[in-house]
Order: structure tokens, then C-alpha cells, then sequence
């Protein structure tokens, strides 16, 4: 993707890979990861997995190349660029709209190797990419951003965003006290339930989260996994398709089940294909109250970030000793 392409209030997100920081501890807990996670995924992931993996530029010894990504990317007709954990939800549509992968570039620590909360490149690259090898599922990604990007959000809207990064940096944070984390878990839960009317955004983030992230596709009794947070987590992908996990067949009503980032899903549902999840973002773009002016929505949200708050945000975390050890090795 061609960075002369993409809109200037967007060139603030990204960010350079710096590749050299990555230690050799963190190669090898990527390397590990795919090494327990292709196996798997080939026979319980949609049949595109592996071709999309090997067509993203995904490498399977060590953490992949954002630039290289790209280029693979770019020969059907998406690209990538690197951006640092959680950046705003409308800005991460928008490039999605464009054809664009937002890669968080950190790498989760060895303590949690089959799952961690913040975005990180195991999650980023090795979740998202592959499956967007497919025209239909690529096309929906496309079309969300598009909608996605013209919902209308509430102050509370903003409170989650903040109340989640907050909790994933938590819970990656070596020091942190299981207090701390049950804190910062029960505030996003309090502001949650203080939301009484779901805004447009907040029910597109149920079907964003329903689909891109924990979708599974085919028929109920031997669904195959296409959504991202399951492709990143082999744990959770084996216990989802267990029994005691419901499985559902998606529709619109998807909107009114709320998830929960701490916990494993209760239930997960269900697409026939591809093509259908297009054609449910459809019938909810139908109820949604549309801006005639796109670049009015893009200022209406960024308004509520002032630059110092957009900086922080694109900013690496503090490194502790242990960490600057590991990246000297």
C-alpha cells in the first residue's frame, strides 16, 4: 500500500515496525505459537488458512515483516501498516474501508502464549490476514469499514474504548496485582451496564465482534473458524468447538448479545458463508442513521481525542528491566 494513498489524519496512527527490538525470546514465542497453531487451524479453520497465511506474507520461524506484509498484500489489492496496540475504533474502520490491516506491532510476553487481551502481532497478522485472501470475506471487511465508519457513538462509547485499553494493558502488565485486574475489569463491566440504549456503534462492535472476531462458518454440527481472536488462540479454538459452547446460526439479532473480552464466549454463531455477512451488515446499515458528510463523522470523533491523547496512544509502553534485557539478547 502506497503511503502517499492514505489520508493524512490517518499517517498518524502508523507507526515505523522497529523490527531489531523484537529478542530472541520473542521469535521463538512466535515461532511456538505457529508451530502448535498451523496443525490445528488446518483442520478446524476455514480451507483458506493456510494458503492466506503463506499469501500475507505470514513467515512461520519468526515474527513476520509489516513491510513485507504489505507488499504481499498488495497483489490483491489490500496492504498493511503498523500501528501501536488500541487506536479508536472509527480510525481502525477507516482503514479497513480502504483495504488496510492495522498490525499492532508488540509481541504478547511468554506468559500468555495462548492468549493475551492486547492487540499484539500474533493477533494482528496471524488472526486477521488469512482468511482475507477470500474476495467475499474481504468485501465484508470493506463494507463494514465503510458503514462502520458513519455510526453514530455515544460519550459512553468513548468510556468503553478507554475502560478496555485499560484492562488489556492491565492484564499484559508482569506487574500488575489480581487486584488491580479485578478493578479494571469491574469498571469496564459497571460502564457497560450504565449503557441503557446501545448506540449504533456499539451494536455494530457485537456483530464486528460476532464475525471478524469469533465467526465460525459452515453447518452447526462442524462449523469451521474464521474469526480472528479464535485463529490467534488455539486454547479458546479448541474449547469453542466443544459441545458446551452454543453454537447459533447467525442473523441480525447477533446485535443484542453482548461479549465479554475477559471471559471465553458462551455462545458463538454460526454463517452459512461469506456472502451473508454482507448481506446482514446490509440490513442493519437499513436502521442506521446516516451523516451525509463522512468527513464531518471522522471530525465529530476525532474532536473528542485532542493530539496529546492521539500521541499517547501510538506510543510503545514503558519497557521494564526485565524487558530491555530481552530485547538486548
Amino acid at each position: 500500500m502506497n503511503s502517499n494513498n492514505i489520508p493524512k489524519h490517518l499517517k498518524r496512527y502508523i507507526v515505523e515496525q522497529n523490527y531489531d527490538r523484537y529478542s530472541i525470546i520473542d521469535h521463538n514465542v512466535w515461532s511456538f505459537i505457529m508451530e502448535i497453531s498451523i496443525p490445528f487451524f488446518k483442520k478446524h479453520a476455514h480451507h483458506t488458512y493456510f494458503q492466506g497465511l503463506k499469501k500475507t506474507g505470514i513467515t512461520f520461524d519468526k515474527i513476520p515483516s509489516i513491510e513485507r506484509m504489505n507488499d504481499k498484500m498488495n497483489k490483491f489489492g489490500w496492504g498493511a501498516v503498523a500501528v501501536r496496540g488500541f487506536i479508536p475504533p472509527a480510525i481502525f474502520m477507516e482503514f479497513q474501508a480502504l483495504g488496510i490491516l492495522p498490525i499492532a506491532c508488540d509481541m504478547r510476553s511468554s506468559e500468555h502464549l495462548t492468549y493475551t487481551p492486547a492487540p499484539d502481532i500474533v493477533h494482528e497478522s496471524a488472526g486477521h490476514s488469512p482468511i482475507i485472501i477470500n474476495e467475499e470475506y474481504a468485501h465484508y471487511l470493506k463494507e463494514y469499514g465503510k458503514i462502520a465508519s458513519r455510526a453514530t457513538f455515544s460519550d459512553t462509547d468513548k468510556k468503553i474504548y478507554y475502560a478496555i485499553r485499560h484492562l488489556s494493558d492491565i492484564k499484559e502488565d508482569r506487574n500488575a496485582t489480581s487486584n488491580q485486574i479485578l478493578e479494571a475489569e469491574q469498571a469496564l463491566i459497571d460502564i457497560k451496564n450504565s449503557q441503557s440504549v446501545p448506540s449504533e456503534a456499539t451494536l455494530l462492535s457485537r456483530l464486528h465482534w460476532w464475525t471478524v472476531e469469533y465467526g465460525l462458518i459452515g453447518s452447526l454440527d462442524n462449523p469451521k473458524i474464521y474469526g480472528a481472536g479464535l485463529l490467534s488462540s488455539v486454547g479458546e479454538s479448541q474449547n469453542c468447538l466443544d459441545n458446551n459452547v452454543k453454537k447459533i446460526p447467525l442473523s441480525i439479532d447477533c446485535i443484542n448479545y453482548n461479549y465479554d473480552i475477559t471471559e471465553q464466549q458462551p455462545q458463538l454463531f454460526v454463517t452459512k458463508s461469506f456472502s451473508e455477512l454482507t448481506d446482514i451488515l446490509y440490513e442493519f446499515q437499513k436502521t442506521m442513521s446516516y451523516y451525509n458528510n463522512k468527513s464531518k463523522i471522522n471530525n465529530l470523533f476525532e474532536n473528542d481525542y485532542n493530539q496529546d491523547e492521539i500521541f499517547e496512544l501510538t506510543q510503545p509502553n514503558h519497557l521494564n528491566q526485565q524487558d530491555s534485557k530481552l530485547i538486548k539478547l
